[in-house]
């Protein structure tokens, strides 16, 4: 899923280290560096990012912490209100629907520009959509936009002529999308890394091609983006800086001066930067000392809602673990139960299925109960009685004290109830992410945060050939039932279509849920305008900073 790929795991986890340890560094020192400091920097806002960033080419990048980067410096046709996820207008000042609700036309802004000065016209978004559905660029993200008419056989090449699809531009204001059913959720869709529009000359510079994956538009300067901010700098493992873009349609109300965003997988290291006034926001709260700020400093820690799934991912072709007895056995000796009270603490739910309930309406089947007697025959009928004849499974995870915790817990479940020993292996995510395209790993630590407020964000990721799959899985059974849902006759048919096929997902076991989240996280009194965002995106324009 990354263009750039490190060829060392030991070169990357030193990186991950420099950075974590820059941080703690600054936090031990107290505010030694002023021009660091949340007083020091007036008007920039200080964000503790996840972990480092994939790319800056949207169209490649797709997880919650290059989305947290790359909403600030693209903007597409529309964005989300955080917390109700009603659209609201972004480069499209307005857009209508047609009746049989097939047919969205958007009005883009005639003030609309690039960061450089250019137009933002209708034909940029037709560019940046064909791209992104390009069969040679494969995104992983495009099946986003296979309700768009013949956007799927499009990227499939299966019809090779973009004028067949429902993407049209009549004029350089006007954007006019078909879709091959009628899908409410869609204009959601559109906030997405994949929906964003790139600079056709950056992207084809010097003869480059639009479908050239190796994302090196990206690295020349100044970097083109239509968002409301610009990038300034970008130190690998160290920080991203953006500020205000002048061009932006709506520059004068944007009140940050700019952002600088620092990866850091060490909670901890982010706790003690915010303590030393280093970050005004943390991605993470160290586990112990959740009830630590709820007790002492209610008003800086924000528990929030959040469409989150964390599960365990299994290479579905590994010569063990191709065996759905076995899968089915290590999910169901997880006590999820206990892992949300005791070892994360944190608001988050025990997870019997893979989607989050409540996502546009959609309850998921209750299908991965906790029953290690019934674990134990699955894994003596798979020839592995007692764990034995087994040899011990690596279970892949990051090296963030969440992350950590879980997988040790998941280790003592599966040692004390199987008889099956786990050894974890740690990595850095943009490593992580690289073995789950390769599928280099045997167990893995899985966590998907919804795009888009419908339960398809979900269920697509484990249809056959999903770029961002991740396990090797490919059922028929469910593929027909995710396609079929697109057919049904009614909104509730199709969810009750979804709830079949998210119950075969689980019988075939790809994935083993754990619990479904809720987001803490450390915000100074000095940030306004912050709303609870249950997809974790944030629309960085409404945000300011008072003394």
């Amino acid at each position: 899923m990354t263009p750039a790929r490190f060829k060392g795991q030991p070169a990357r986890l030193s990186h991950t280290l420099l950075a974590a340890g820059a941080l703690l560094l600054a936090a031990g020192c107290g505010r030694s560096d002023p021009a660091a400091t949340a007083g020091g920097r007036a008007g920039v806002l200080l964000v503790g990012n996840g972990a480092e960033i994939q790319s800056l080419d949207p169209h490649l990048a797709g997880g919650s912490v290059d989305h947290n980067v790359l909403c600030t410096l693209f903007e597409g046709l529309l964005t989300l209100d955080e917390q109700t996820l009603t659209p609201r207008p972004g480069a499209a000042e307005r857009w209508e629907t047609s009746a049989d609700g097939l047919t969205y036309t958007f009005h883009l802004r005639r003030d609309a520009k690039w960061s450089n000065g250019d137009p933002l016209t209708s034909r940029d978004f037709l560019f940046s959509f064909r791209r992104a559905l390009s069969p040679k660029f494969a995104s992983e993200y495009r099946d986003a936009l296979y309700p768009v008419r013949n956007a799927e056989a499009f990227a499939k090449g299966r019809v090779t002529n973009f004028a067949e699809t429902g993407f049209a531009a009549p004029d350089d204001h006007t954007l006019v999308i078909t879709l091959a059913q009628p899908a409410a959720y869609f204009p959601t869709v559109l906030r997405a890394n994949v929906c964003f529009p790139v600079h056709a000359p950056s992207v084809e510079r010097d003869g480059a091609r639009a479908d050239d994956r190796t994302g090196r538009w990206t690295n020349a300067r100044p970097l083109v983006g239509n968002g409301p901010f610009r990038l300034v700098e970008w130190r690998d493992h160290r920080h991203l800086e953006v500020e205000r873009n002048p061009h932006y349609w709506d520059a004068t109300r944007v009140r940050l001066k700019g952002i600088r965003f620092h990866p850091a997988e060490s909670t901890q290291a982010q706790e003690l930067a915010f303590r030393a006034g280093q970050l005004h926001t943390t991605w993470d709260v160290p586990l112990t000392k959740v009830a630590v700020y709820q007790r002492e400093s209610p008003g800086l820690l924000r528990v929030e809602p959040y469409f989150e799934s964390y599960f365990i991912r299994f290479n579905t072709r590994h010569p063990v673990l191709r065996d759905t007895r076995v899968r089915r056995a290590l999910a169901l000796a997880i006590d999820r139960a206990a892992i949300t009270r005791d070892v994360l603490r944190g608001g988050q739910a025990p997870a019997n299925a893979l989607t989050p309930p409540g996502l546009g309406g959609y309850q998921p089947p209750a299908a991965v109960p906790y029953d290690p007697a019934a674990a134990r025959e699955l894994l003596a009928a798979a020839g592995f009685p007692g764990g034995r004849g087994l040899a011990p499974l690596e279970l892949s995870t990051i090296s963030s004290e969440i992350n950590q915790s879980i997988a040790e817990a998941l280790q003592a479940m599966w040692r004390k109830e199987l008889g099956i020993e786990a050894r974890i292996l740690r990595k850095e995510f943009k490593v992580l992410l690289d073995s789950l395209d390769t599928l280099g790993y045997e167990l893995a630590r899985g966590r998907w945060i919804a795009e888009y407020p419908d339960p398809l964000t979900y269920l697509s990721i484990f249809t056959t050939g999903n770029g961002v799959n991740g396990t090797g899985f490919s059922d028929v059974r469910y593929d027909e039932l995710v396609a079929a849902a697109a057919q049904a006759p009614s909104p509730q048919a199709r969810l009750e279509m979804l709830r079949r096929a998210e119950a075969h997902l689980l019988e075939q076991m790809p994935i083993a849920p754990i619990y479904w989240g809720s987001r803490t996280t450390l915000v100074a009194a000095s940030v306004r305008g912050w709303k609870p965002s249950p997809l974790g995106f944030r629309n960085y324009k409404d945000v300011w900073l008072e003394p």
